[in-house]
Formats: C-alpha cells, structure tokens, sequence
C-alpha cells in the first residue's frame, strides 16, 4: 500500500463505525454482529520490546463484548502486496500487545490475556500468495513437538476479491468505499 493510501485506511478505520462495519460485514463471525459503535475503543499500537525495539502495528482496537466485560483486542494490518512473513509478523504483533498489556497491569479478565483477533486488510491487484497460518512457515520436526508449535493464524480479507453480490445493496460505510474503490466507474 502507498504510504498516502495506507495513511487513507488508516485515517478511515480510526472511526469505531468504519471498525465496527468491517468486523460486521465482512467476517462470519457472529460476536462482531449488532455491536454499538460505543462498544470500540483504539489503543495504543506502539511497544518497545524489553530489549528497547520499537515496533508499530497498524491499528489496534478494544471490542467490549456482551454484558460480561469480554474485551477482545483486534488487530488490523493494511497491506498491498503479499508478505510472506505475515503470520510471523501477526505472531510478533499479538506477542507485544500481550507484554504491554502485563507491563501496564492493564489486564482484564481476572488477570488473564485476552482474546486478539488478528486482520490483515489487503489491497493489492495481484492475488494474496501468503499463508495465513505460522505453522506453515516452520519446518516439519518430529512429530511429539508438533504440539510445542506457534500456530498463529491471521482472517485476510481481500478487498479486490470480494464477491460484487456481497456488495450489491450494502449500505453500510464500508461496503460504500469498497464499491467506490472497486467500481471502474465514476457512477457507483
């Protein structure tokens, strides 16, 4: 993604309602449906390892979840090209959150680490090549570590593939900007 359009979606899901559509209407998860835009809240997306490497994701959200106080932590990366490394980066990413979170004592849950669920937002002409697994990135071991694995695992979701019929009579935000983006014609 150019560094203006990155700098665009950025500016664009900054917005708990652009967030709360995307999670909505573009995932088959159920616990992101009929979610009051109320119920987002940015954080931070910045940490400084514990050997002083900052790193900076794209975007990071705080979803409040039903009456429990479930927070699940989304995590939006915006990519226009295939990134192999991907699930590794996604993996580093949800690792530094969870630090921060153990540093700050900003932990919820009785203490606990919270859900994260990880997005990578493309936008690249080219099919995504990448996998979204991290387990496909490691070597084959023996089988009894199979189990002491990372499997991390990220949702894609391809802006330039997504079925036209999905966005027929959408009218939610996103649903608006993907068929402006998408449409080959001023007249969307």
């Amino acid at each position: 993604m150019s560094a203006n359009h990155d700098l665009v979606y950025k500016e664009m899901f900054g917005h708990p309602q652009m967030v709360r559509d995307l999670l909505a209407g573009f995932t088959d998860l159920s616990c992101f449906r009929n979610l009051p835009p109320s119920a987002f809240e940015r954080v931070n997306a910045s940490y400084v390892s514990d050997q002083f490497i900052e790193r900076h994701g794209d975007m990071v959200w705080k979803v409040k979840i039903g009456t429990g106080l479930i927070f699940v932590y989304f995590l939006l990366e915006f990519q226009s090209r295939s990134e192999r490394w991907m699930a590794l980066r996604m993996q580093v990413y949800i690792g530094l959150l969870y630090q921060d979170l153990v540093k700050r004592g900003a932990l919820e849950n009785a203490g606990r680490l919270p859900p994260v669920f990880p997005v990578v937002f493309y936008n690249g002409r080219s099919p995504w090549t990448a996998t979204d697994e991290l387990r496909a990135l490691v070597a084959q071991g023996p089988d009894e570590l199979a189990s002491y694995q990372a499997n991390q695992r990220y949702l894609l979701i391809d802006q330039n593939r997504i079925d036209p019929a999905l966005l027929a009579n959408a009218r939610d935000l996103v649903s608006i900007m993907f068929k402006v983006e998408l449409s080959d014609s001023p007249n969307v």
